[in-house]
């Protein structure tokens, strides 16, 4: 039987959505074509594999009897690709790292400079999702390392190191400056805030550390893009309240960095797969973290709050 794992995924994918059009969509091809390739597998299995009228689509009972065994097949099919593909970055001398966009924007060059001197032709692929994404991707063997905030939520099959713990800050531009400097929820609700959009870890930890201070928290602009909030503080259109790491003062010009007193803090370190064997690629990767996080780690005047549970 000439059966491709592409068309047992068409299958699957089909299968779970009952929709010609959403599945032509997820996979990026006109409706005549995945009909055209669903009739080719059907005539390779030599089954009926869908009832279709103009209302409705529905797995056939061979459909039906076949789904479980096509989905092992190629969930066994991807989980293999990844590996492959996991064992290749480690002969190509690739190495794959998910960081949050703060941290991607701020840490991830430092790193991709520091590996270079070392190991001139290395090669880092670098994701900057948010932060369950980046434990997807992590999950998935997309990724080596996972850069991200500590995940108040289990995850047994991961192990996190902390790098280094940040406040939070006010930045804004050279023409104001905040008339605060304690944290305190209910003035810094006064301002003019600049944050992140809700479900990334920043709006979260900020949302949490307002909710127990029993004050609502109202950005004015929730903005994901670091050089568009930037911009925003330049030309003072609010003033972003983030992580010390998110915005660079020294070369964002116009732009002015405000600490307060017991501010909110996050932990920022690094996921790895709890059954991973590191390379010496890897290894080398980890080492550079941790010497980055220590480097970021400097003893602070006020002990910062930590991030509420």
């Amino acid at each position: 039987m000439n059966l491709t794992t592409r068309q047992l995924r068409i299958f699957v994918l089909l299968a779970e959505t009952l929709s010609f059009q959403r599945t032509a969509e997820m996979l990026h091809v006109t409706q005549p074509t995945l009909s055209k390739l669903l009739k080719e597998t059907e005539e390779t299995l030599g089954v009926k594999l869908f009832e279709r009228t103009t209302r409705m689509v529905r797995l056939s009972r061979e459909g039906q009897d076949i789904l479980d065994i096509a989905r092992k097949i190629t969930a066994l099919h991807e989980k293999g690709m990844l590996e492959l593909e996991q064992r290749l970055r480690d002969r190509n001398n690739r190495v794959a790292v998910a960081a949050l966009p703060t941290l991607a924007a701020s840490l991830i060059p430092l790193l991709i400079q520091s590996l270079g001197r070392r190991q001139p032709r290395i090669q880092v692929d670098v994701f900057d999702p948010i932060a369950n994404e980046a434990l997807q991707l992590l999950r998935e063997r997309r990724v080596d390392i996972a850069v991200t905030t500590k995940n108040d939520v289990g995850a047994s099959d991961l192990v996190y190191q902390e790098l280094f713990t940040e406040p939070f800050v006010l930045f804004h531009s050279a023409q104001v400056k905040p008339d605060i400097t304690h944290w305190a929820p209910a003035e810094l609700a006064r301002l003019p805030l600049i944050s992140m959009p809700p479900g990334t870890s920043v709006r979260v930890l900020t949302e949490r550390a307002f909710q127990a201070a029993s004050q609502p928290f109202h950005p004015v602009y929730s903005l994901r893009d670091l050089n568009t909030i930037a911009r925003f503080v330049q030309h003072n259109c609010g003033i972003a309240l983030l992580p010390e790491s998110s915005l660079d003062n020294a070369t964002q010009r116009g732009v002015r960095k405000t600490r307060l007193q017991q501010a909110l803090s996050r932990s920022v370190g690094m996921y790895m797969r709890r059954d991973e064997q590191p390379t010496r690629l890897l290894r080398l990767t980890l080492d550079e973290l941790r010497r980055l996080g220590r480097d970021r780690q400097s003893p602070s005047e006020t002990r910062p709050r930590p991030a509420p549970r």
